[in-house]
């Protein structure tokens, strides 16, 4: 740091406040988007292979469904992983989602805005999701599948319209409230006067 910012920022520390809050806003937009990202990367290892999740996970499955999860764990096995690419995936487009909504405030309206971010959350998800795999198909006890990136991208689709639809039964609600206070206002006046 030199000399002139360090003065600069003594001598205007509003501006030094505005960059720092601004900084502090672009954090706490990034930060959970990086966090799923360090996530899907220590997943993303010969350590996460079914090979060596399905002990653990049997043992979970066993403790809390008793020991007849044995006769078809291999099917058990198999959902409980394809549930988990769904909801992460899913998850992470949410995030994203919630990334792109902070960042990008300037839409014209608040539809347009929605439709933006869960654009750009699901195009995130779907290359994060295609670089997971191909990284995957270099691994010896992994493997690469488009079908996995399908899903990942239809755990976006699925979650991110949920939030779509709650997001625009909140805004109806907040539009009838409106509507509702305005047609009483007139009421009020006509009291006053």
């Amino acid at each position: 740091m030199s000399s002139s910012s360090l003065i600069y920022r003594i001598h205007a520390p509003e501006i030094h406040r505005q960059e720092s809050s601004g900084l502090r806003a672009h954090m706490r937009a990034w930060l959970p988007v990086l966090a799923c990202l360090a996530v899907f990367i220590a997943e993303s290892t010969t350590y996460f292979g079914g090979d060596h999740t399905s002990g653990p996970l049997r043992r979970v499955a066993e403790a809390v469904f008793g020991a007849g999860v044995d006769a078809h764990w291999g099917l058990i096995h198999h959902v409980i992983r394809k549930t988990g690419h769904f909801m992460g995936y899913g998850t992470f487009s949410l995030v994203c989602f919630r990334c792109v909504w902070m960042e990008f405030q300037g839409a014209a309206s608040l539809l347009l805005r929605r439709l933006r971010a869960h654009g750009l959350a699901i195009l995130s998800t779907f290359l994060v999701a295609s670089a997971d795999e191909f990284h995957q198909s270099f691994l010896p006890n992994r493997t690469g599948q488009f079908r996995d990136v399908l899903l990942d991208s239809c755990g976006a689709l699925v979650l991110g319209l949920l939030l779509f639809l709650v997001m625009g039964a909140i805004e109806g609600r907040r539009r009838a409230q409106i509507v509702a206070i305005r047609g009483r206002e007139p009421v009020f006046a006509d009291l006053a006067a």
